[in-house]
């Protein structure tokens, strides 16, 4: 029981380390971040990286158009010393400016920044007008007031073109420039990453004061050492959440840079001696003494350093603080492993933890000393650290009451085997149950699709029958007439062939709609999209129903945009106009009106078909797209229908993932819209 729990421990240890490598997304060239293509609302916010110009020791005034001067290229996120083989006079401690074009997507309006680690002072400036200050950057070191915290920032941006200008200075920290995340994204995703990173700090703030509490009040009650240093390390860990997240309470006090950057590296160094102690109460026999002495030193001496030297001193410390802590942990890691050969209790949890702690110390100082990039997880493996000691320290602490357990459970066994066995049978009967049921609902949906189909056959021998008998029996009548009449006149023999011409027609059309319309119903509807010109195919269609239109002396007039571009299967769409053009043309008196007009709007583009006719009953307009129904009403003319043209529309429009709308009423002529996934040239 107790291996399968380290193993779940440490599974959950792999998964909740973030992901240290991240996607390929746009990065600055030469000075300009191309984001134009970006989809926020897709995408959502982007850490900005690559190249940004760099002005050293120049402060660019935003407001002063030309306000440059001599200038590099620095990668970012990266401190500014990262110049120096290439530009000598580039110093750790001064001030600069870094300059970045962003190319937006158009109507951006606000876009909002959050910056993370920006040494020491820092100015924010959006098209010439400040949005934020990070303490005051200065020329020199009295003029400068430091400040690391990590606001979202928001900026009205006016046009595609955004000028960001950061203004920069260090005379204090180790690290110079901007060495962590400068993020741009939608305002409303910005807030709402932040409240989410705010839920996630105040479920951990307050785990670890409960943990805390917890075993403070277990030390109280049996005075074990242990608890009290587990108990003060989890109110570290606490603080230290807090001062990740900057949750509200630590903005509040207003503390200035200085404050904030001791109280930084002390909560860090506190963790050391109260470990060394902890791990001591716990396996004093196997930990060293000369090794706990010089350790408590060591520590005492870097918490020393923090209180009484400058940040321009004590900042120095941390990569040195890192070596101590992994000599710490192969200390911790010698004292388990012999504790583990000597069969103390969870000495395998202890070891997993320290491994966990070990690896994200490791990557940490590999960062801080830039050997690799990554991000900083250290805090992510102390709490998983911490939650293998909160396992192994509950273990402990319920030991006592499993023993007293053990009897009851022993007492009642025979009556569980008993009710364990009722159990048994019960889910035998309700396994047949569920097995009766499933049999049952796939009987119903056989029943249910064997119907359909008879009457999906009933529909297609109905419209056989009489709606394709029909015109080809005008046809056979005109052509009988013809031969028994050679001697019929010109103007009776055109109309006999224009009888014969719209028949054949209709017959066609028919066909090809019940072609369609078999072909969904067997599921075999499939489009296939490629990019095509809208008004081509809307020319096309009207070309081969221009008979039907001066038959009937009908108007007919385009607003389709020659630059709309449209991405669906060609040959379905040309059906889905013909049979809409033709609707129309039907229920259109002579002399009527039908307009074909189109507009892109959000991705996609809307053709819309109106004409002037004799509407759609309000009553009907439900009925016109049910797959289970058939409405089908004569035209102007007596012109007969298979009730599917609209059904057949809407099938093919969904299988080019679009939509379909239908707005009518008696008398007022009917509009339908279509939308339809548009293409860039």
């Amino acid at each position: 029981m107790r291996i399968r729990t380290v193993t779940y421990l440490f599974l959950l240890a792999v998964c909740t380390l973030p992901n240290l490598y991240a996607q390929e997304e746009p990065l600055a060239e030469k000075g300009l971040l191309d984001l134009s293509g970006y989809d926020f609302n897709t995408d959502g916010p982007l850490e900005i990286r690559g190249e940004f110009e760099f002005y050293w020791k120049q402060m660019l005034n935003p407001a002063i158009e030309g306000d440059t001067g001599e200038m590099v290229y620095l990668d970012v996120p990266g401190s500014w010393i990262n110049l120096r083989k290439e530009n000598p006079d580039i110093t750790r401690y001064g001030f600069a400016t870094y300059r970045l074009m962003i190319l937006l997507p158009e109507r951006m309006g606000e876009v909002a920044f959050s910056v993370e680690n920006v040494f020491s002072a820092s100015a924010f400036f959006v098209n010439g007008k400040a949005i934020n200050y990070l303490g005051f950057p200065g020329v020199n070191k009295y003029q400068t007031v430091m400040r690391t915290s990590r606001p979202m920032m928001i900026g009205t941006v006016n046009a595609q073109e955004v000028e960001l200008l950061i203004r920069v200075s260090n005379f204090e920290n180790r690290i110079s420039g901007i060495a962590g995340g400068l993020t741009i994204g939608k305002v409303d995703q910005m807030q709402d990453i932040r409240q989410k990173e705010l839920f996630r700090g105040h479920f951990l703030i307050g785990a670890f004061l409960i943990i805390g509490i917890y075993f403070l009040g277990l030390y109280l009650i049996r005075t074990e050492h242990y608890r009290l240093y587990f108990s003060i390390i989890c109110f570290l860990m606490a603080l230290r959440v807090m001062m990740i997240v900057e949750i509200p309470v630590i903005e509040n006090l207003n503390l200035n840079g200085l404050t904030m950057a001791r109280l930084d590296y002390l909560n860090i160094y506190f963790f050391a001696p109260f470990f060394i102690l902890m791990i001591r109460s716990i396996f004093p026999i196997e930990f060293p003494q000369l090794a706990y002495r010089i350790s408590m030193w060591i520590s005492s001496v870097f918490i020393v350093v923090v209180v009484v030297s400058p940040i321009s001193l004590f900042s120095f410390s941390l990569p040195f603080f890192f070596v101590f802590f992994l000599l710490v942990s192969g200390v911790f890691l010698y004292v388990i492993i012999l504790a583990w050969t000597r069969g103390r209790s969870h000495a395998p949890a202890f070891t997993l933890g320290l491994l966990i702690l070990f690896a994200g110390a490791l990557n940490d100082m590999l960062v801080e000393i830039d050997v690799i990039e990554s991000a900083l997880v250290v805090h992510y493996t102390m709490f998983i650290y911490l939650l293998v000691y909160v396992y192994i320290f509950a273990d402990k602490s319920n030991a006592l009451q499993k023993k007293a357990k053990l009897l009851a459970e022993e007492i009642s066994q025979v009556k569980n085997h008993l009710e364990d066995l009722v159990e048994e049978r019960t889910t035998e009967l309700q396994a047949v149950s569920n097995e009766l049921e499933s049999q049952k609902e796939k009987l119903e949906s056989t029943n249910r699709d064997q119907v359909e189909a008879i009457n999906a056959r009933n529909r297609l021998f109905a419209i056989i029958g009489h709606d394709v008998r029909a015109p080809i029996g005008y046809i056979m009548q005109a052509l009988q007439m013809l031969i028994d009449n050679p001697e019929i006149t010109e103007k009776e023999r055109q109309e006999l062939l224009k009888m014969m011409a719209s028949s054949s027609e209709v017959t066609y059309n028919l066909l090809e709609n019940l072609l369609v319309w078999g072909r969904s119903q067997t599921g075999k509807l499939k489009a296939t999209p490629v990019r095509f010109v809208l008004k081509e195919l809307i020319d096309e269609s009207l070309e081969l129903l221009n008979m039907g239109l001066k038959e009937k002396s009908l108007k007919v007039e385009v607003f389709v945009s020659e630059s709309h571009i449209v991405k669906a299967d060609r040959d379905l769409l040309y059906i889905v106009i013909r049979n809409l053009v033709s609707n129309a043309m039907k229920f259109t008196p002579e002399k009527g009106g039908i307009y074909i007009s189109s507009k892109k709007s959000n991705g996609e583009v809307q053709i819309s078909i109106r004409d002037t006719g004799i509407g759609i009953p309000e009553s009907m307009l439900s009925k016109l797209l049910d797959p289970k129904g058939q409405v089908s009403t004569n035209g102007t003319r007596g012109e007969k229908g298979s009730g599917l043209g609209l059904q057949i529309c809407q099938e093919i429009i969904q299988a080019n993932d679009g939509w379909m709308k239908i707005e009518s009423s008696s008398g007022k002529g009917t509009t339908i819209i279509i939308g339809i996934k548009a293409s860039e040239k």
